[in-house]
């Protein structure tokens, strides 16, 4: 998954659960980037199935949409607890977080949580 394609699916997913309908401009608005932009942007992610768009503009995510960007909350709150662990203040360990769970492929995600759980004990 593209590091665009999970900036969407974040901000979607997030959006989702604080508001009952989400809408390009209010994707457009969380990310900072034009409508123009979302909009293609949310063309190409219900051409790969990720999501799909009621006639009022409403986005749902789909079944692949809700497991993708589930994935990535995962990422999000693992690397959120590390660094608030080490010490990082709790706004800036979110915003590390986030920018880190956009980053990193799935492969090295798992690299990196493997060798957490091997050094700290956890299973993870």
């Amino acid at each position: 998954m593209s590091r665009t394609i999970n900036r969407y699916l974040y901000a979607i997913r997030t959006l989702k659960e604080r508001y009952l309908c989400v809408r390009a401009v209010d994707v457009a608005h969380y990310l900072g980037f034009s409508k123009a932009s979302v909009s293609i942007a949310l063309r190409q992610m219900r051409e790969q199935g990720l999501l799909s768009v009621e006639a009022d503009g409403n986005i749902l995510l789909t079944e692949l949409g809700i497991t993708c960007s589930g994935r990535l909350d995962n990422r999000v709150r693992f690397f959120h607890r590390l660094l608030s662990e080490a010490g990082v203040e709790p706004s800036q360990a979110l915003q590390d977080a986030i920018s880190f769970s956009w980053e990193m492929s799935e492969a090295a995600f798992e690299t990196f949580q493997r060798l957490h759980s091997d050094s700290s004990g956890e299973a993870v």
